[in-house]
């Protein structure tokens, strides 16, 4: 006995003096925490409308799998009291409160026990709390927590109010779902899961009483740290349920006899880990925006379900895809994003860092880049379709046929540099194409075929029309005719709905990443619906497509080509600073980028040596691409394009630039030394966890814009073309923290590209 015994008995048996003084006392307690209890239960109470939970947000992907939980520090999953095992049921019960089911909130009894424990031990050690008064205490902040007799009543008074509201087998279950029973678990769902990995509902005898005994002192009984005083909780547990009548001494025997520490299955559950980490936080920070507007609370202890677009055989597919290329310390950062021609986001990458969930909570380079969500990298000639579409919108014909010199010099104001000076283009490596048809300049990149339609026929308020129907709003400073090489800063998600809007023919989708979300009662408080637009004229966005076919079948992107139609569109930027793949099936886009995170003054690191070579989009990007799309569109039957109602005839064949001895035309269309580039193998899907969101804001539905007429009158540039190809100098980063050059037209020099 630790404490002064103050109870002492003379030699005939009977109280001493001093004991009937603490008899008296704790008589004279009891009546006084009944009256003060009556007063609190009748006056100055009032219970909640609901019974406050608790419970992680579960976040499905569109299949219905769980792809992970949005929760704060505590781990918890409501369940209803039929989905609790009768085993765990009896055991709280029998260690907790034997008459539960007998008590109408408060038990004197026990109040009598812990007032004469108290007393004897010098203080207050005991509560004499029922389950109803627990439950109240954890469940109702205005309870408080303090061991002090006005918290006492408090505590009574709630409990008779709860008693007053909810049959017993409720309370109950609120209690089950509240109680703390270690490792942050709270609930016996969530313990369940986090000691043994497997629901509350499928506890045996020997587990649930392992919990009914720890919750006592949870952190204390657990079996990595005092194995024995596990073995000896449970055992006490078991003789509780013996002294009920819930078992009998022959069945608690058995179960003393069986092992315990053998069924502990600790470590991360399914409440603890996230597969597709940077899109749960997408999804997270997306909730949190106007457009949903929900709390942190909401999210993270409200219970709510939110069924999402993500597909998780896609997703593992991208990941895989990344990983395995991007497979060294020092690579760059990747993003991928995969969407379908009805805006659903089936897949997202935002960094190199694939199961990194901490880092996942950080900067997204598929869906945002910066604190506030602005800026980008730029696209380089991944933006020329836009041109093309634009180019098409005036009637134009992919078969008119331009000069692609090495170098070419546009005089017209339209397309000057900021300082007035003639605007300078250039093909990337210096490269000479002779006459060609806009078909086969688009296939190759062809750089001054496409300052030429940018002169001629586009201009930038064209492209910057056609970009905003895409789903792109180009910032005001970009205005010079060099958006068509891709100056301005987007994001991978930016550039998968405007090619989605190539794939869809025309209807530019909403981005659709949340479908439905629902409340813990099931009640439905958020659905989406796809929503498409046209944007642009279906025979425009055929030819598109059949043009970015090519591209993939004898262009720049021949190393993206995965046995079925796809199109697609490579974009490097100055000297190796941003590569990216934009491609596309009928039924499913990807976009690729690749890039260097700036350092702390914003210079971004060149790619000019990654796995020994540089970097264009039609290495790196396109491989990754082909990758993840030939995992992802497995088993799936191949769609073809639709071809244009004009029947524009299109070149099968595209020409390249003749390559030195010893060297070959690579994937990327570049003249490379003559040795293969692997290809990253995806295995199959494993339903193995994947480890686990600043967005980009949908850009708002815009009203149809007028075609021009194509029979306008086109400017006629000054062009000079340059037989001598010159080198040309090099933009420096922009010193924005973002990872982003300036979006500013460079003066003078190419789109290096692929």
């Amino acid at each position: 006995m630790t404490g002064p015994r103050l109870l002492r008995l003379s030699s005939d048996g009977k109280p001493t003096a001093l004991g009937w003084v603490l008899i008296g006392s704790v008589v004279c307690g009891i009546l006084a925490v009944g009256a003060l209890a009556a007063v609190f239960i009748t006056v100055s109470v009032p219970l909640p409308d609901a019974a406050p939970g608790g419970s992680a947000t579960e976040v499905l992907d569109a299949n219905g799998d769980l792809i992970g939980a949005l929760k704060g520090e505590q781990k918890r999953k409501i369940v209803p009291l039929d989905q609790i095992a009768p085993s765990l049921r009896d055991a709280v019960v029998a260690t907790e409160d034997r008459r539960f089911y007998e008590h109408s909130g408060i038990s004197p009894r026990g109040m009598v026990r812990a007032l004469f424990t108290n007393a004897q031990a010098g203080g207050l050690s005991q509560g004499g709390s029922t389950i109803t008064q627990q439950y109240a205490r954890n469940a109702y902040g205005r309870v408080g927590t303090e061991k002090t007799i006005a918290r006492k009543l408090r505590e009574i008074a709630v409990a008779r109010k709860v008693e007053q509201r909810y049959s017993k087998d409720k309370i109950l279950e609120f209690y089950l779902n509240t109680i703390y029973f270690g490792r942050g678990a709270y609930g016996a769902e969530a313990a369940a899961l986090t000691y043994f990995k497997k629901p509350a509902q499928e506890l045996s005898m020997n587990e649930s009483a392992y919990l009914a005994g720890a919750i006592r002192a949870p952190e204390r009984f657990q079996p990595d740290e005092d194995p024995q005083a596990v073995v000896r909780i449970r055992n006490e547990a078991l003789s509780d349920l013996v002294a009920t009548g819930k078992l009998t001494q022959a069945e608690a025997d058995v179960v003393k006899a069986e092992d315990i520490l053998g069924l502990f299955k600790l470590g991360e559950t399914e409440l603890d880990a996230s597969k597709a980490g940077f899109f749960m936080e997408y999804v997270r920070r997306l909730l949190r925006t106007d457009e949903f507007g929900f709390t942190d609370g909401e999210l993270l202890g409200g219970g709510l379900t939110i069924e999402t677009s993500l597909d998780l055989k896609m997703q593992a597919s991208a990941e895989q895809a990344v990983s395995s290329v991007m497979d060294r310390p020092d690579d760059p950062e990747v993003a991928l994003v995969a969407m379908d021609p009805e805006g659903y986001v089936r897949a997202m990458i935002g960094g190199r860092e694939v199961t990194d969930r901490v880092r996942a909570l950080g900067f997204n380079y598929a869906a945002n880049v910066g604190t506030e969500g602005e800026g980008g990298r730029q696209a380089g000639s991944a933006f020329k379709p836009l041109a093309l579409a634009s180019y098409l919108e005036q009637g134009e014909k992919i078969t008119r046929r331009f000069k692609g010199p090495a170098k070419i010099t546009i005089d017209e104001p339209l397309c000057r540099n900021a300082d007035g000076q003639s605007w300078t283009v250039s093909n990337f490596d210096s490269e000479s194409y002779g006459t060609l048809d806009v078909a086969r300049a688009t296939a190759n990149s062809v750089n001054t075929v496409y300052a030429q339609i940018m002169a001629e026929v586009v201009t930038p308020k064209e492209f910057i029309a056609t970009a905003r129907e895409l789903g792109i709003a180009i910032p005001s400073r970009d205005e010079g005719c060099a958006l068509t090489l891709g100056t301005t800063p987007v994001t991978p998600m930016e550039m998968a709905r405007a090619y989605a809007t190539f794939s869809a023919r025309g209807r530019r989708p909403e981005v659709l990443a949340i479908v439905r979300v629902t409340g813990p009662g099931g009640e439905t408080l958020v659905e989406r619906e796809p929503r498409t637009e046209r944007a642009l004229d279906t025979d425009v966005a055929d030819t598109v497509n059949q043009v970015l076919e090519g591209v993939v079948n004898s262009g720049t992107a021949r190393g993206a080509r995965i046995g079925r139609p796809a199109a697609g569109k490579t974009g490097t930027t100055q000297n190796h600073l941003d590569a990216w793949f934009a491609g596309y099936t009928p039924d499913l886009t990807a976009v690729v980028w690749m890039g260097y995170t700036p350092d702390e003054s914003g210079a971004i690191r060149l790619m000019d040596s990654v796995h020994g070579r540089r970097v264009t989009g039609g290495s790196f990007p396109a491989t990754i691409w082909k990758s993840f799309m030939q995992s992802a569109l497995k088993g799936t039957k191949a769609t073809d394009f639709v071809k244009p109602s004009s029947r524009q005839k299109i070149p099968t064949a595209a020409p390249t630039p003749s390559c030195p001895e010893g060297t070959a035309t690579g994937g990327d269309g570049l003249c490379e030394p003559a040795t293969p580039f692997p290809t990253a193998s995806v295995p199959e899907f494993s339903s193995d966890p994947l480890p686990a969101f600043t967005t980009t804001p949908d850009i708002p539905p815009l009203p149809p814009r007028p075609r021009p007429s194509p029979t306008r009158p086109s400017p006629t540039p000054t062009v000079t073309v340059s037989p001598t190809p010159s080198p040309s100098p090099t933009p420096s980063p922009s010193p924005s923290p973002t990872p982003s050059p300036s979006g500013a037209a460079p003066d003078s020099g190419a789109d290096p590209d692929d």
